[in-house]
């Protein structure tokens, strides 16, 4: 019974961690990098804190939260100003 409440308390605490990275990402702008890049942070150390436990649930729950950690901050790392494209150079378009 004690093994079944650590897998329904770590369930838990996932979909509560995923509600978290939801939220983060439906800001805009500079709110979502700020938001991105800490929750990022966060989870990324949960994560690898929880590999020291060695226990099948909770290796696979830090590796999720590694996964969700660099996937927040490769999102908080966005261009803001999308419009500008850096592959184009000014001399290469023909003026008219």
């Amino acid at each position: 019974m004690q093994e079944f409440l650590k897998y329904l308390a770590l369930l838990i605490a996932l979909v509560v961690c995923y509600q978290l990275y939801a939220y983060s990402v439906s800001h805009t702008g500079k709110e979502k990098q700020a938001r991105c890049q800490s929750l990022g942070i966060v989870f990324m150390s949960i994560g690898i804190v929880s590999l020291i436990f060695r226990t099948g649930p909770t290796v696979i729950g830090g590796l999720v939260l590694i996964m969700l950690g660099f996937r927040l901050i490769a999102q908080g790392l966005d261009r803001l100003n999308k419009k500008t494209f850096i592959d184009r150079y000014e001399e290469d378009q023909e003026v008219e």
